[in-house]
């Protein structure tokens, strides 16, 4: 969905909103009306807006579900264990390119952040590594050389310091 389209559809509902407010205020300015028939009128409307809404928001997931970033095959690939701890990251030397593997990445100590660099210097994969949890980074490396590893998340006074890598070749 572009940005363009996103702006588009949120004008068009505000809009509507600011309509349907103008209609509920200027519709209650006119005559006072008994308690019994406000109530009954206004349990009516919760009613829809209720059923409005659920159905909207049911709607949403339905269309958006399958656009979900993280696949239902996460772990397909040749596994290979990262722990990270303070100030390293224990991986292996070497991956496989144009093969898929998956890191399973944890912790010792801290929460820490795996972050994977390309020989360009660009992010190219991230995943957070916990303590007694481990992360499944699936990935495929199509282009050969140094991938350099660094924390992305703020785990001491060395954190700065805090990188390592892999060769893909």
């Amino acid at each position: 969905m572009s940005g363009l389209l996103v702006l588009e559809l949120f004008l068009a509902i505000a809009s509507a909103a600011v309509i349907v407010m103008l209609a509920v205020a200027l519709y209650g300015s006119n005559r006072p009306a008994p308690q019994s028939e406000v109530s009954a009128k206004g349990y009516a409307i919760r009613r829809y807006w209720f059923w409005t809404i659920l159905i909207v928001a049911a709607i949403g997931f339905a269309i958006s579900i399958p656009r979900f970033p993280y696949g239902s095959a996460q772990t397909i690939g040749k596994h290979y264990t990262i722990v990270a701890q303070q100030y390293s990251f224990a991986a292996p030397p070497t991956i496989p390119a144009d093969r898929p593997v998956v890191f399973d990445v944890t912790s010792r100590d801290v929460n820490h952040g795996f972050a994977i660099y390309d020989p360009d210097g660009k992010l190219v994969a991230q995943v957070q590594a916990m303590p007694d949890y481990i992360n499944h980074l699936p990935f495929t490396f199509h282009t050969r050389g140094h991938y350099t590893v660094r924390c992305l998340e703020y785990c001491g006074i060395a954190h700065a310091a805090m990188q390592g890598g892999f060769d893909v070749r």
